[in-house]
């Protein structure tokens, strides 16, 4: 999560109240130990206004713009201070002649003011710069975004956008949350955010904001004095305190796990009884077991069924006596692992391919380890970072089952063997050396007659991203589907 603190002219032209402002929210992070930031506003007000208007009080926003003019050596001050706190500091550039003012004072964050997310000259220039850059999104067509998002795209940027309602103050009831999740539907390959102006009378929308998946999360601040009263939509740092505790409650209700719970679940659970007595060596059937309150400490119980099934006995076992893992050991399954493991090892040898000790394994079987040799395929991840690279070993008459990702984007390319890969529908047999690409939200699928090995690079790899065409694959826990092994 990203905070951001907007100052914005509530430094009222003044290095020593910004400073004021700075301390209040710096302590307020600490206490949160949260990200956050000061954000400032850059304007080239000889060239921002035009010479015929620059002295016209009569205008609301020149007037405004005039009364808190700060000098570059006062924006460093300040910037500078920031930075001596530990926040972040971010600006929103208004104009293209600020810009390089940006880099001078060694930003960290850009903003783009959503009555600029459509001024192309400045989305030009600032898509140039290679910085965190969040763009607000107030009042905008999707139209409109998706120029904005290729813009930014193509030159590769580490971009945002960030939902808001450009009116000072917002009132509750137009605050359409919902556009959330519209950008995050249009958009789920980038990070979205909620920059909120409601009144400080009203219930915060933050932590909805949150709890609907927002990453960034910006607010008009400040410090009332004697001299200088907030205006209608920005909060003390009383206010944002109790913001960010309701913003905590929610993060922690969102991760926190039960243990009572479990204990509570497995006392009403039924345990595993033997119906009859069983020899040392015993395979297990169905006829062998029943299942009964209490389940004893340690005793299987009605969950482990299939676990259970032709597994065999590690010790006699009288009558109606409980049966618990150490009684128990199923020979199939680590039989099926080591086989699996041996073809994998055979086809990384014939492609020249070598594992290390340092790479993650998994067999991925996606309707259960005995089906695996139909459906499934092992995965070995090399690296996960911004980008991913993956080998895939996909056995003899083995298929993968058809997904797509809704943020990762791949390729694949053929190592050794035969691949046969499935876009939308459209076969196409892999070929050594010539990559595919498989973009976000594509159904596809592969499998190999006599079996294969390909390497895929991709943007980051995100748990829980495929989306099987299958229902029933998806109603598995990523648990149920995934097998760690080692080579």
């Amino acid at each position: 999560m990203l905070y951001i603190f907007e100052m914005a002219n509530n430094h009222m032209g003044s290095v020593s109240h910004a400073k004021t402002i700075i301390d209040e929210f710096a302590n307020l992070s600490k206490k949160w130990k949260i990200t956050a930031g000061i954000k400032l506003q850059f304007r080239n007000l000889d060239t921002f206004i035009h010479p015929d208007f620059q002295q016209r009080n009569d205008l609301k926003y020149v007037k405004r713009f005039n009364e808190t003019r700060l000098s570059k050596s006062e924006f460093k001050e300040i910037v500078d201070y920031i930075k001596s706190t530990g926040l972040l500091a971010i600006t929103t550039p208004f104009d293209n002649e600020s810009i390089p003012m940006t880099s001078e004072l060694n930003i960290d964050v850009l903003k783009v003011a959503s009555c600029s997310v459509d001024d192309w000259p400045l989305l030009e220039e600032l898509s140039n710069i290679n910085k965190k850059i969040i763009i607000s999104t107030a009042g905008v067509e999707l139209n409109t975004l998706r120029k904005v998002y290729r813009i930014f795209k193509q030159k590769r940027r580490d971009f945002a956008f960030m939902h808001c309602v450009g009116e000072y103050p917002t009132a509750n009831e137009v605050a359409n949350l919902n556009r959330i999740k519209e950008l995050k539907n249009e958009f789920p390959d980038i990070e979205i955010g909620f920059s909120t102006h409601e009144s400080p009378l009203e219930k915060s929308m933050t932590p909805y904001a949150v709890a609907m998946g927002c990453t960034i999360v910006e607010k008009h601040v400040g410090v009332p004095t004697d001299e200088w009263s907030l205006n209608a939509y920005s909060l003390t740092s009383n206010q944002m305190d109790k913001v960010l505790f309701e913003i905590d409650e929610l993060l922690r209700a969102s991760i926190g796990k039960s243990n009572e719970q479990i204990k509570s679940l497995k006392s009403l659970k039924r345990g595993v009884y033997v119906k009859n007595d069983l020899k040392k060596g015993h395979k297990i059937s169905k006829n062998d077991i029943y299942f009964a309150m209490p389940v004893q400490d340690g005793m299987l119980d009605a969950s482990n069924y299939y676990d259970i099934l032709n597994s065999h006995i590690k010790t006699d076992k009288v009558k109606n006596e409980g049966l618990y893992l150490s009684n128990v050991v199923n020979l199939d399954r680590k039989e099926i692992i080591e086989k699996i493991k041996s073809q994998v090892k055979k086809q990384l040898s014939e492609a020249n391919v070598t594992i290390t000790d340092k790479d993650d394994i998994e067999i991925s079987s996606h309707y259960g380890l005995e089906s695996f040799f139909e459906t499934g395929c092992v995965i070995i991840s090399k690296i996960n970072r911004k980008y991913c690279k993956k080998i895939l070993v996909v056995l003899p008459n083995q298929s993968h089952p058809t997904h797509r990702h809704m943020i990762k984007e791949e390729s694949f390319e053929l190592l050794s063997g035969d691949c046969k890969l499935v876009l939308n529908g459209r076969d196409i047999d892999l070929k050594l050396g010539e990559p595919k690409l498989i973009n976000t939200k594509v159904d596809h699928s592969f499998s190999s007659k006599k079996g294969c090995v390909v390497e895929e690079v991709s943007t980051t790899h995100i748990p829980g991203d495929s989306i099987y065409q299958n229902p029933e694959i998806n109603k598995l826990s990523l648990s149920e589907r995934k097998i760690k092994i080692s080579l």
